[in-house]
């Protein structure tokens, strides 16, 4: 959706790039300027969309699981000390 909206905009602005060169001549710039607005809009319409993803998106939980694999570790240890020690 977000490459969509990126790629649509730049069109936007190269349209927008074109009629500007061609309203030298006349000085109507109304849609040249029409079309520089959308293509702002949908530049700043993926970038939110883009950064909305991001904190939407899950973060992989490494150091936790790394926490409680060392935390298992010590607790099987002192388990199998203790009965060490009943026996």
């Amino acid at each position: 959706m977000r490459m969509f909206l990126f790629l649509c905009s730049a069109l936007c602005l190269l349209l927008a790039a074109h009629r500007f060169s061609i309203a030298e001549q006349s000085g109507q710039y109304k849609g040249a300027l029409f079309f520089l607005l959308i293509g702002i809009q949908l530049l700043i319409t993926a970038a939110l969309i883009s950064e909305h993803r991001e904190s939407q998106t899950p973060k992989s939980p490494t150091s936790p699981e790394q926490g409680e694999s060392s935390d298992a570790v010590p607790g099987a240890a002192n388990a199998s000390e203790e009965q060490g020690k009943r026996s």
